[in-house]
Order: C-alpha cells, then structure tokens, then sequence
C-alpha cells in the first residue's frame, strides 16, 4: 500500500504543477485547486456513507464557523442545511473532521491558521482538526514558528487551554512529516506534537499521505461504529496497511506538563 501513495502524492503534486503553468500568477486560485485536488482524493477513498466538501458549519444557536477548506460530515444522517456552488452549510454535530489545506505556509499564514482554529471554540465540535500542506516547511521551521506564536497577555507559551485548540495533525506532503498531538520526551517532558518517521521494505521513508489517510479513515471508522449499525467484525481499513518499526522521531515541545 505505501507504493501506492507514494505514487498518489507524486499525482496530487502533478495535478497542482499543471494548473500552476496557466495560473502561476493567481495565488488564491492555485490554493483552490489544492483543496479540490485534496477534497477529490478523499472523496474516492472515504465510505460512501460521509460527505466530502467545503463549506461551513451553523449550531443549533445559529453560530456559524468561517469557511472550511474541506468538511467530513455525516452524510448518512444528516443533509445540509444549504448547497450552492459546491459549498454546503451542515450542523455542527454532524461533522467528523475539518481540514484546512495550504499549497505553502510561512510564519504569517501559521499564525493565521492557529487562530482559524481557535474560531471553532464556540461551537464547540467533536470534529478532528487537520492542517495539510502541500509544499510543507521543514520540521523545524514548523517549531519556530509556533514558538514565534504572540499569545494574549504576558504569558507567552501555550497551555492546555491553547493546545487545545491547535490542529490534532500537521502533514506536510514535500518535507514528508505527519505530526500528531501528544506528550513529548524532549529537554523536559512536555506536550507538543510529535512525527514518527518509519522505513519500508525498500529502505525510504514511508509517504505521509498514507499516515494522513489512515488517521483520517480510523476517524471515520470511529465515527460510524458509534452511530451508525457498522459491524464491528470488519476488519479496519488499517488492516491491509502494513505496520513498519518507525527509525526516527521528531518532535516539537510547546509547554512543560
């Protein structure tokens, strides 16, 4: 399977260079094509039984989220409330996951996308929050940026009130790396995010489009054995994935437990 996704990324990155020799000059519109090149390929590999789409997410006080890149609802249970032009309006309860989708990133777009996340607060989701970037910085570009973070007041660290809020996964596609929230051994024991790198039989490092996937695949899986009538004798999706010793790990150490 990891072959597979090593060539999916390589297609995921072609589709992208393409539309970039046209539209070299028009940012937004290349970040567009990012997202639906990603909306896409989750649409051909999720069940059928969730939908895959941008869009936005109302609660039941009528609060209502900033746009997402890319939404994974319930779409079994739940219908949207609004479609026009390929973008949906669905209830907070019926979303699973929200990933934002980033072409590059640099410092401002980081801070940016940190606090896009801290705009959900209100509406106070279950969903599991992603970060994807296609042409990712280097790891540990990513940890200074983070620690560059201005945080209110004079207490300038995260705490668990703040982590809370950051994605739960960082992947980044050309500097291969899926970072996931969690403790950290480091200089102190800490929480941060943490990458594991793994080896294949061939000796590289294994596509972090596949790490991505299977996180976002088990998400589902979750969410349909809760609510749905989902047998639990099928076998997950990781299954068929085959499990490798990680080499190396890296990681990103934000604040002291």
């Amino acid at each position: 399977m990891s072959h597979y996704f090593d060539h999916v990324s390589q297609e995921l990155h072609s589709k992208i260079a393409q539309a970039k020799v046209y539209i070299s000059r028009h940012n937004p519109t290349t970040g567009a094509l990012a997202e639906a090149v990603l909306r896409q390929f989750l649409n051909d590999h999720l069940p059928g039984a969730v939908g895959v789409e941008q869009g936005f997410i109302i609660d039941k006080e009528g609060g209502l989220s900033k746009q997402c890149d890319i939404l994974i609802y319930d779409s079994h249970w739940y219908a949207p409330f609004y479609r026009v032009g390929g973008v949906v309006v669905v209830p907070a309860e019926a979303v699973i996951a929200i990933i934002e989708v980033k072409t590059s990133i640099n410092k401002a777009a980081l801070h940016d996308v940190i606090r896009y996340f801290q705009s959900f607060e209100s509406l106070r989701l279950e969903a599991k929050t992603y970060l994807f970037m296609f042409n990712a910085p280097t790891l540990g570009t990513v940890s200074r940026h983070f620690h560059t973070y201005r945080h209110q007041g004079d207490y300038q660290e995260f705490d668990h009130d703040t982590f809370h809020f950051l994605p739960d996964e960082i992947t980044g596609l050309n500097h291969s790396y899926h970072l996931q929230k969690g403790s950290v051994i480091h200089d102190r024991d800490a929480i941060g995010y943490l990458s594991y790198f793994y080896q294949d039989h061939e000796g590289t490092e294994i596509n972090a489009l596949e790490r991505f996937f299977l996180s976002v695949y088990a998400t589902v899986e979750q969410h349909l054995t809760r609510h749905h009538l989902f047998s639990p004798s099928l076998a997950p999706r990781a299954a068929y994935h085959s499990s490798k010793a990680s080499n190396s790990i890296f990681a990103i150490d934000l604040f002291p437990m």
